[in-house]
């Protein structure tokens, strides 16, 4: 994206656990270093009969995850919707639904008919996890649980006539839908755009926990301790976002509120790597240079930089000291990076990880405040913090500047 045209961030919905039904809450719990691990709850699955060794056949040994509360509940005549045709959804359609409408409302945009589009993130689905009597099965359920349809679902709902897409990029899913969201109003394809993850990795059974358990990714402290010597892998966590943006002089000319504003953005692949599933250090550096390329920023300006950080092992002091070599090159001595990641607070998200990333940013920027990171006591020996001229930010610290 160029920066010739910067986008803001004008309508926000969100749900994320511990009790972050929306973004007043999150922002909240966020700032009080709010902790979102629980067990899973008993409506959910028996956790004592999952629970087991990491290599025992058919259990997982995570102890806890991140869980939002009422994925059951949903009001479909708000929505124009039957109660027969909901019943046959995805959970995670209804609460992204949800989310849509309250980012739609939050920005205040005349937006039925207008010319918005949705660009939908998606990875794991909930739809084979689903038992349905096959006497039950009806028109519904295909068209209910199509991956294809899940973003067209949202432009229907809300008579949003932009481009309408869904991206399956696995964790980079949501990212993955910001970047096209953007160059499609660079174009001209749309005047603002619903950015939006079925996030609410809705956990129904523990199947994929199991399966990720068996990777050797998830924490069997349950908790995903970001950037720590203590990090043991990351905790799984439901959430759902949808954020609202259109171009920043638009925005100012309507009088719009501005969360935030996006002036660069980029996406590449590693290619042959050493593992399919582990990531470059080096790929992760050049995407970091070429959205500041774009942006027509130096990195060394940043104050602030929300990294992904999930608590693995491996991961975190790739992602860390890549981004670091970045941000450090002509940075002043006294100019001290600050770093985080929501993931110490909620887990992590998978697909939907960047839009939690972007709406903690978003709603950091717009209260003047550094909102901390928790879990972190002793940094992880794998990553230079003093030479890389960065420091885990543990507490609130007011900005005036930013």
């Amino acid at each position: 994206m160029s920066a010739e045209v910067p986008v803001a961030v004008v309508g926000i919905g969100c749900k994320f656990p511990g009790g972050s039904d929306n973004k007043e809450l999150f922002y909240e719990f966020l700032k009080n270093k709010g902790d979102g691990m629980v067990e899973p709850p008993s409506d959910r699955w028996i956790h004592s009969e999952w629970f087991g060794g990491k290599d025992e056949p058919g259990k997982y040994h995570a102890t806890k995850a991140g869980f939002i509360s009422g994925i059951d509940q949903f009001d479909h005549l708000e929505f124009g919707i039957s109660a027969k045709e909901a019943a046959h959804f995805d959970p995670a359609i209804r609460l992204t639904l949800e989310a849509a409408h309250a980012a739609l409302k939050d920005s205040g945009i005349d937006y039925r008919g207008s010319k918005t589009g949705v660009f939908f993130g998606n990875l794991l689905t909930t739809t084979d996890e689903l038992d349905d009597d096959r006497y039950e099965i009806n028109n519904y359920n295909g068209v209910g649980r199509c991956v294809s349809i899940r973003a067209n679902r949202i432009s229907f709902t809300f008579d949003l006539r932009g481009p309408s897409l869904t991206v399956d990029t696995a964790c980079s899913a949501s990212a993955t839908a910001m970047h096209l969201a953007l160059c499609s109003i660079k174009l001209g394809e749309c005047d603002q755009a619903l950015v939006l993850y079925l996030g609410a990795n809705t956990i129904i059974n523990p199947e994929h926990t199991v399966s990720f358990s068996k990777l050797g990714v998830l924490s069997p402290t349950g908790s995903s301790k970001s950037f720590d010597a203590s990090a043991d892998g990351y905790a799984r966590a439901e959430g759902i976002a949808a954020v609202l943006i259109k171009r920043l002089d638009s925005a100012v000319r309507d009088g719009d509120s501005v969360y935030s504003v996006l002036t660069g953005s980029a996406i590449n692949a590693n290619g042959k790597g050493k593992s399919l599933t582990m990531p470059e250090g080096a790929m992760q550096a050049e995407t970091i240079k070429e959205a500041y390329k774009t942006a027509q920023r130096d990195p060394a300006e940043a104050f602030y930089v929300e990294l992904h950080a999930t608590g693995t092992k491996v991961g975190d002091p790739i992602e860390t000291n890549a981004a670091g070599k970045v941000f450090s090159k002509g940075r002043a001595d006294d100019r001290i990076l600050r770093v985080g990641s929501v993931k110490s607070n909620i887990g992590h998200a998978e697909g939907c990880s960047f839009l939690a990333s972007l709406v903690k940013v978003s709603l950091m920027l717009h209260h003047k405040e550094i909102i901390p990171n928790i879990r972190f006591t002793k940094a992880n020996p794998k990553i230079d913090f003093n030479t890389l001229k960065m420091k885990v930010q543990t507490e609130v610290n007011f900005q005036r500047s930013i």
